[in-house]
């Protein structure tokens, strides 16, 4: 907004000072020229800068204007100077609702404007856009949901050889040690395991495809999951893991799922979590845990229901093939 004093006269002490003319008004604001309030309606920052050309005053202690807002701001602009002109800025941060503003004479007398210039007094009304930290997207979602359920199985699977697979044709083992974090960075970025040399392997989180934590393990239904981001942020990734998490329902289905060029995993779905599927038995036997943003092909092989009551039912074969 922009808005302009052309008329001389008087302004008394704690009078707002009206504006005559608006030059330029856009956006959820509005200005009452008999008043001289200005109405903002939505939430936001508002840079505010004003000028006032006097040209005599009844104040002793020079010419002092302020702008006065209905949530109690008060915020001055003053010259020792009894003719000339007088400048102000301000922010005016609005949370919620509407609030007023006016721009008053706060000294203690009243000022007359002056009479030589065309114009009298100015203001103007910017929204400054305040910037905002960029959303996450479910690529990074899924690399923390990796990083979180890693911390969890370093826990329950402390002691046994795990083999971790990687986009390259490699896997790697070892016992685990920790995930790494640098000190410039939020969070994780590296998985240590020991190997049987005594060596380190280090993994990059985002580059794991599947995590074999070791025969005999048992997954742990003290395991806990991140919530996705409710809603949704759009985007392509976040359609694949939505369509993956949809195709692959109910628990229990049973599917082979290409990993890469030459490796494979086959099982039943034992959990199905954004950005993480499991593969095990009904009885969670050697769980496989797999990144859905790493899954190139999906073949469902039939449905085997993880119902325990049923004795007759043939554990499937959880297996990561390198052909």
């Amino acid at each position: 907004m922009q808005i302009e004093r052309v008329a001389t006269g008087n302004v008394g002490v704690l009078g707002n000072v009206i504006f005559d003319t608006t030059v330029y008004s856009a956006g959820n604001i509005s200005y009452n020229d008999a008043t001289g309030v200005i109405t903002f309606n939505e939430a936001g920052r508002y840079l505010i800068n004003w000028w006032v050309s006097t040209q005599s005053s009844g104040s002793p202690s020079g010419v002092a204007f302020a702008l006065s807002s209905s949530e109690g701001e008060l915020l001055e602009g003053a010259s020792p100077l009894k003719t000339g002109e007088v400048v102000g800025t301000g922010i005016i941060n609005v949370s919620s609702g509407s609030v007023t503003v006016s721009l008053v004479n706060a000294s203690p007398g009243s000022h007359a404007y002056a009479l030589q210039t065309p114009l009298k007094a100015a203001l103007t009304v910017v929204q400054v856009n305040i910037p905002t930290e960029p959303a996450e997207t479910m690529s990074c979602f899924a690399v923390k949901q990796l990083t979180n359920i890693l911390s969890q199985m370093i826990t329950a699977y402390s002691t046994t050889t795990w083999t971790v697979y990687s986009e390259s044709l490699a896997s790697y083992s070892g016992v685990p040690l920790d995930l790494y974090t640098s000190p410039d960075a939020t969070g994780p970025g590296i998985l240590r395991l020991v190997d049987v040399n005594g060596d380190y392997e280090a993994l990059p989180i985002a580059n794991i495809t599947a995590i074999y934590p070791g025969d005999g393990t048992l997954y742990d239904p003290s395991f806990s999951y991140l919530n996705p981001p409710d809603p949704l942020p759009p985007g392509c990734d976040t359609d694949m893991l939505a369509a993956i998490e949809s195709y692959l329902m109910p628990v229990g289905t049973s599917v082979m799922l290409n990993l890469g060029p030459s490796i494979s995993a086959s099982g039943s779905v034992y959990q199905n979590k954004f950005g993480i599927l499991v593969l095990s038995d009904a009885s969670g036997n050697t769980p496989v845990f797999i990144p859905t943003p790493k899954i190139l092909r999906i073949f469902k092989t039939g449905t085997s229901g993880l119902s325990e009551n049923n004795n007759n039912e043939k554990k499937p074969q959880i297996s990561i093939i390198k052909e």
